[in-house]
C-alpha cells in the first residue's frame, strides 16, 4: 500500500491536482507493480509565508520578482 505525499506551494487548480494525482498513479503502478487501488496520495499545501530558501521567505522572493 504505496502511500505517496506532495508537499507544494498553495495555488494550483483542482485540474492541476487531479492530472497530478492521476500521473503518480500511473507511476507507482508501473514502478511498483501495484494496483492504483493500493495507492494513497496526499497532497500538502503550504503557505508561501511559511517556505523560505536561502534565508529569504517564498512570499517576498515572489514579491522581488
Amino acid at each position: 500500500m504505496p502511500r505517496i505525499i506532495v508537499q507544494a506551494v498553495e495555488g494550483r487548480t483542482l485540474e492541476q491536482k487531479r492530472h497530478l494525482v492521476r500521473a503518480v498513479t500511473e507511476g507507482v503502478v508501473e514502478a511498483f507493480d501495484v494496483a492504483p487501488e493500493t495507492i494513497t496520495i496526499v497532497i500538502e499545501e503550504i503557505r508561501r509565508d511559511h517556505i523560505a530558501k536561502a534565508g529569504i521567505l517564498a512570499a517576498d522572493r515572489k514579491a522581488s520578482t
